[in-house]
């Protein structure tokens, strides 16, 4: 009698254990990755964005295996399935720009046109803000920036020159829009360069300016933003002249959440 029961206890525990294993492995389910997606992808760790995006494919190709059907679909049909999956994904993982991003930043001309080659000595800096008030324009969504400039060309004090106290620049207080686009993906993320152009009043009348940003890597996820700029400048210097130039500087910046804002403004 005792050997019929534990020969039935052996059974029913072999059976459990084969059901155990059996089961084929969720990625779905995986609890790391679903803690993961109630994250912004601009706010996930290099490690956490790698995890998610290798889980999220497991997950598409799980769910794709078990809605297979059973006869084959024709070549155009799996096409065009794949196409759509494809933009769906490109849209879902496009980051979302949640904070304020207030710095400075310092520029020197690399190019200048006729007008202004001849200054040998120039200072060029600003104001920068950009916001997370993004705007609709067909399939892109720009962000709003604001932008306070300085710039200034003259001659220094020892200039071969037939009037050295004659000087080029001012003040502009320019606005626009910014848009930043996954260029190539890299082993850390998706290199991301930002491309803005803003306009408004500067020294004399209206000009435009157009930028192209590249944000340093290292402070990805750090609260201070160093980024790379270059950028075409256009104005206009008298009713019928115009100039520019392209300068390239850098600028340092730091991230203003919905949090410090709101204590600030409570502040005040």
């Amino acid at each position: 009698m005792l050997k019929i029961i534990k020969s039935k206890l052996s059974l029913n525990l072999l059976l459990i254990l084969s059901i155990t294993f059996g089961q084929e492995y969720n990625p779905c389910k995986d609890k790391r990755f679903l803690s993961l997606r109630n994250i912004e992808l601009d706010e996930m760790s290099d490690r956490q964005y790698n995890y998610f995006i290798k889980k999220e494919e497991e997950c598409t190709k799980y769910k794709a295996k078990l809605k297979r059907p059973n006869k084959k679909r024709s070549k155009k049909a799996y096409q065009n399935n794949k196409k759509t999956r494809k933009r769906k994904d490109s849209k879902k993982r496009k980051p979302k720009i949640k904070t304020y991003l207030l710095g400075v930043y310092f520029s020197s001309p690399v190019m200048r046109l006729q007008m202004i080659s001849d200054y040998d000595k120039t200072n060029i800096s600003g104001f920068k803000l950009e916001t997370p008030i993004s705007i609709t324009l067909g399939r892109l969504n720009p962000y709003l920036i604001f932008e306070y400039r300085n710039y200034n060309f003259s001659f220094s004090d020892n200039a071969d020159v037939p009037d050295p106290t004659i000087k080029f620049g001012g003040n502009a207080i320019l606005g626009g829009l910014k848009l930043p686009f996954n260029l190539f993906k890299t082993r850390n993320g998706w290199f991301r360069p930002e491309f803005s152009v803003v306009t408004g009043k500067f020294h004399y009348t209206k000009g435009l300016l157009i930028g192209l940003d590249l944000p340093q890597r290292l402070s990805k996820d750090s609260s201070l933003k160093i980024k790379y700029t270059a950028r075409v400048n256009i104005i206009q210097s008298d009713d019928s002249h115009g100039t520019g130039w392209l300068d390239i500087g850098i600028f340092f910046g730091y991230t203003l959440s919905d949090k410090l804002i709101s204590k600030i403004t409570d502040y005040f």
